[in-house]
């Protein structure tokens, strides 16, 4: 193979896309191979055909080839995440949505009552608890 001239920051910019796109190919895998997923606030009904999952499923393979390539061709190496560092991160882009639904918060969409923020605060309070107790357990020495 002919060499690729690459500058650190190309290789980077490359990098991240592709694992982007590695990242969206296996969460594309399993939303086809999953059956119904049922969430408190959401259902996911999957509605694909068995011949339809397939092409997908080899698309995606398709997809990863690409990738594994332009991997090797430019050297890019492999990141290795850690259970307790994705939870983490994950939860991390969650405070701000949950402070968002304070009531101190919904102003800007209105007036409050006094019943939804005596409702709704211990809830959210709840909810901010029990995600640090989360964060606890995965930081627990």
């Amino acid at each position: 193979m002919k060499e690729i001239k690459i500058t650190e920051a190309q290789k980077n910019s490359i990098s991240s896309v592709l694992l982007i796109l590695d990242e969206t190919m296996d969460e594309i895998e399993e939303l086809c191979m999953t059956q119904d997923k049922k969430g408190i606030l959401y259902d996911v009904v999957n509605n694909l055909s068995e011949k339809e999952k397939g092409r997908v499923v080899e698309d995606i393979n398709r997809i990863r080839e690409v990738i594994r390539e332009i991997a090797r061709g430019i050297n890019i190496k492999k990141k290795r995440y850690e259970t307790k560092r994705l939870i983490s991160s994950r939860i991390a882009s969650l405070w701000e949505m949950i402070y968002e639904i304070e009531s101190n918060r919904l102003k800007g969409y209105g007036d409050v009552s006094k019943s939804l923020k005596e409702y709704l605060d211990p809830e959210v309070d709840k909810i901010i608890h029990l995600l640090n107790d989360i964060e606890g357990v995965l930081y627990k020495k």
